[in-house]
Order: C-alpha cells, then structure tokens, then sequence
C-alpha cells in the first residue's frame, strides 16, 4: 500500500492549518467584526452545540458582545466552526429561551439584558441560571432522595419494565430565601444510578443529565395546568388554599425515546410567569447533519 512520507503529512496538516485560518479570518472581516474569542474543542465529549453554547455567554459575560449588538449570523457561525447549521441553531435557540439573545425577523439575532425579563420560568434552563438571572441568590433545599419500587401508575407513565427501580428526588427551591417551587422528579436507576453521588444543593440535575450521553436529554415535552395549593404547597412555599398554582409536568427523553427524568414541579402562581419562545425554524426539517 501507498504511504506518505511523515514530513509530508506534516507540511498536509499546516497547509490545512492555516487555510483554515484565513477561511476564518476572511469571515470575520465579511462580517465586520470578531466571530468569538475561543475555539470548539472536538477532542472532548461535550456537545458541540453546548460548547458554542457557553462560548457565546462567555463572550457576552464580558463584554465583547453588549446589549443591542448583532451576533453573526447562523451561517457565518456555521462556516467558521465548521458545523452543522442544525448545531448552531440549538445553542442559539436555548439562548433565546435563556433571555441572553433576541430574534427578529429580517434582522438578526441581538443581545439582550437577562435582568430586564419578567419571567422566571424557561424552557431548558437551569433554576440556578433563572434565579441569578433576575439579580437574586438561589437556594436549593433537598428534601428527600431515595431508591424506591415506582407504582403502577408510574410504570406505565415512564413506560418502564415490573421489576425497574426509579430514583425519587424531592427538592424545595428558593429565590432570595423566599421559596419559589418544589419540585419531585422521577429518574430510571439503570442508566441514572450516576447522580446519587452528587450534592443537589450545589449541582443541577438538568446539566447533570445533559452531560452523560446516556442520559442526554433530546426532549421535554410540558404539560401545564393551573391548580390551588394543596396541603403540602400551604406548608413548604407558606401559601395559602386559595393562592394558585402553576403545575408543571415535564416528560424528558433521550434521542432514542427513553424516558429519562418525569417530573412535577409546583411553582408558586403569584410570583412567576411562563414565557415560551418559539421559531418557525424549530419545526422545519433541514438537511444535513443532525446536530453534534
């Protein structure tokens, strides 16, 4: 078989080095800007999306992206790192569900101040984030956590096997000492064994899950209704009979259709609001890669 000398692979892998160099540096001059200061990391087994993700806070945390500033555009993005559109839009698109960036038609995506949202409740986004996001300190309390038989009923709504075991975790959240919501989550033991060694107090179980492929989460589907209190709202969120309730039922699966965590969170109704932030482009199929 054919081989190449190794000075020659070398002189290879430089030439492709520094065209993709001036590929990039092209871009940013087309665009009139600087794209973002790091670089994706392929070598390591967090997402990508995730990566461009933080990438793009990082840059906005500190002030080379400000308030009313345009970020590139899907495609720019896209053809600097090399990755999918498909990628690039997911770690935007939670952004936006964040309250750090804002679409608008015609024009782009900009950067927007987090503190100035009213909501409290967003898809995908961590309680901790939410909290820290309005200008207050968050609090997790944990209340119980235990390897437990799951009911009939759970079995058919997690769809598991008779002789499954399902981690139960029970948790009271609180926003400048004032409690907020609690929230009961149901997770399979087989492949969720791993996060009974963590301190939910300082860890989020969101980003717990979403960094272990075997329970990275693919989709939450929600269902809300608004309740009254029930006994054990009145005694842990110190609301009363008559105060409403927004309840939340959240059903997290994997890309394969696992369910991977069924909750109940409970969120006192006076003091949050729901915002959902949607896209055409979310419903549309693209071809191309999936994401990364």
């Amino acid at each position: 078989m054919f081989s190449v000398p190794i000075d020659i692979k070398n002189d290879i892998i430089y030439i492709k080095y520094i065209a993709i160099h001036y590929v990039r540096t092209f871009i940013q001059l087309l665009i009139g800007g600087i794209m973002f200061k790091k670089d994706l990391d392929r070598k390591i087994p967090i997402p990508l999306y995730f990566q461009l993700k933080n990438i793009i806070l990082d840059d906005i945390k500190t002030g080379e992206y400000k308030v009313g500033d345009m970020i590139p555009t899907e495609n720019d993005i896209s053809d600097f790192y090399q990755i999918s559109r498909s990628t690039v839009r997911q770690a935007i698109v939670e952004l936006v569900q964040e309250g750090w960036l804002i679409r608008k038609a015609s024009k782009g995506t900009f950067v927007i101040d987090p503190t100035k949202s009213t909501s409290l409740i967003r898809s995908f986004e961590p309680f901790y984030r939410q909290i820290s996001r309005l200008g207050k300190t968050p609090k997790t309390e944990l209340l119980d956590l235990r390897v437990i038989t799951p009911s009939a009923d759970l079995i058919k709504s997690m769809k598991l096997s008779a002789d499954n075991k399902v981690i139960s975790m029970f948790r009271r959240r609180f926003a400048d000492d004032v409690p907020m919501m609690t929230i009961q989550n149901y997770i399979p033991y087989d492949v969720g064994a791993f996060i009974l060694s963590y301190d939910f107090t300082s860890y989020s179980l969101y980003e717990l899950l979403m960094n272990n492929p075997a329970t990275k989460i693919n989709e939450t589907r929600t269902i809300v209704s608004a309740e009254l209190a029930t006994k054990q709202d009145m005694s842990l969120l110190n609301v009363k009979v008559t105060t409403p309730m927004l309840v939340f039922n959240n059903i997290s699966t994997t890309s394969t259709g696992k369910i991977i965590d069924f909750a109940f969170a409970h969120y006192h109704g006076d003091f949050n609001k729901f915002e959902y932030v949607d896209s055409p482009e979310s419903h549309s199929s693209s071809p191309g890669k999936v994401s990364e």
